[in-house]
């Protein structure tokens, strides 16, 4: 019998639902649309966490898994994303010796329009002479011109500042976002209500942000253990503002 997305549902909030399992096998089941993907996918860079205990390799990070997936997960963004939705995507970090941004960004512009490459400034990263210290987040969209931007500041710069990396601990995801980069991104590019997708959920600090900002969302993570780790943290922010409702 073929699976549902019932048979991977790991965990509901009144505003989103986690699943647990592989997001190519998931992605197909969603019939959307949802109004934003913002996302931190594998970087391809087969990671291995040098501030924890923890080395679990990230699924679909060495260079060779990563290639063959980005098509396939861009061929499913583009299809469930609204026609005005964008692609927003941490998808390097700290620059390196394999061009991980370039890589991504050239295969991304076979479905999307590149709209910006966002360098987020984060803390000076571990190891010599060039030391990391930015991530960069690249803006997609399927129409160049007519794509949902909500920031009315006319002060919204292509380098983020003054949000830090979150320091992961053992019990952490290894590659966890700050909750306040993703609430950021959320505010330029979604409104309250609309549908946020986020497929590789990690320790889940894109559900978080929705909850916390009022957005609806999907989150897909193949790991049990950090699905585990996401619930649990998005449980904590769903009773929390119920207790304020």
């Amino acid at each position: 019998m073929a699976k549902t997305l019932k048979n991977y549902e790991y965990y509901r909030t009144d505003l989103g639902v986690l699943y647990c399992g592989d997001c190519l096998e998931i992605l197909p089941l969603i019939t959307g649309p949802v109004d934003l993907v913002l996302t931190d996918p594998p970087y391809g860079i087969n990671y291995l966490s040098p501030r924890t205990d923890n080395h679990d390799k990230l699924k679909n990070d060495e260079l060779g898994d990563w290639l063959k997936c980005l098509p396939l997960w861009f061929t499913q963004f583009k299809r469930i994303l609204t026609n005005t939705g964008c692609c927003c995507c941490c998808c390097g970090g700290g620059g390196g010796k394999i061009p991980v941004t370039a890589m991504f960004t050239m295969e991304a512009i076979k479905y999307f329009n590149l709209i910006q490459t966002l360098v987020w400034k984060k803390t000076i990263g571990l190891g010599w002479r060039y030391r990391p210290s930015y991530e960069n987040i690249v803006i997609l969209s399927k129409d160049k011109n007519n794509y949902n931007f909500y920031d009315i500041s006319k002060k919204c710069s292509n380098v983020i500042n003054g949000i830090g990396q979150d320091i992961p601990s053992n019990e952490d995801h290894p590659t966890q976002k700050p909750s306040e980069l993703m609430e950021y991104m959320l505010k330029i590019h979604s409104k309250q209500g609309d549908l946020v997708l986020e497929p590789f959920c990690g320790g889940g600090s894109t559900a978080y942000a929705c909850e916390r900002l009022g957005r609806k969302w999907i989150g897909i993570e193949i790991s049990e253990k950090y699905c585990k780790i996401a619930a649990k943290r998005i449980k904590t922010e769903a009773n929390q503002l119920k207790l304020f409702k």
